[in-house]
């Protein structure tokens, strides 16, 4: 018994430490890419609040699997839950701190394992998203074109007005008329 209880507190304090090691991972690559990039920051920390925003934080080892949420509580956990949902046919698998498609960017990366790191998931974000800017050439536009392709409106629209909604929240921005209008609508 008394081994039973030493293992089972190892294991919780492992948990334990991932889980804290993980809290604030997305966050710390976010000011930097931001930089890099030349995207205000509250946009780009905005963005990855709406894809995996979950008690006021990034997590990085979120997944959306086919339309499905998920948060896995370890690099470990998450990597194995990506190979059960690719063996059972799942296309469609947005990873890590900004949500990045495996499908459509994967060969951008080493692995699906590199797609969880913090870095490499946020610079890879920040990298698209300039792109976007740079092709659309308003941040509006960019955001609308991260979460949705170009023929689906009523996603881009409801998209851009939770980015809108975070940018509001945590203090990056305000309501203003034209962004009230469009939302509401």
């Amino acid at each position: 018994m008394k081994t039973f209880l030493l293992a089972a507190a190892a294991a919780l304090a492992a948990f334990t430490s991932e889980a804290k090691a993980s809290t604030g991972a997305c966050e710390r690559e976010i000011q930097s890419a931001a930089a890099k990039y030349g995207i205000p920051e509250g946009i780009l920390y905005s963005v990855g609040l709406t894809e995996t925003g979950r008690k006021g934080s990034l997590y990085p080892y979120a997944m959306n699997v086919e339309g499905k949420a998920i948060f896995p509580p370890s690099e470990q956990d998450a990597m194995r839950q990506f190979d059960v949902a690719r063996s059972s046919g799942a296309k469609l698998i947005d990873i890590g701190c900004m949500q990045i498609n495996h499908y459509y960017h994967g060969e951008n990366f080493g692995s699906a394992e590199d797609m969880f790191d913090p870095h490499r998931n946020v610079e890879y974000a920040a990298k698209f998203l300039r792109n976007l800017h740079d092709r659309h050439e308003t941040w509006t536009m960019a955001v609308a074109r991260y979460h949705a392709g170009p023929n689906n409106d009523p996603a881009q629209k409801q998209y851009v007005c939770r980015v809108i909604a975070n940018l509001v929240a945590t203090g990056y921005g305000k309501w203003t008329p034209n962004a009230s209008n469009f939302c509401r609508n």
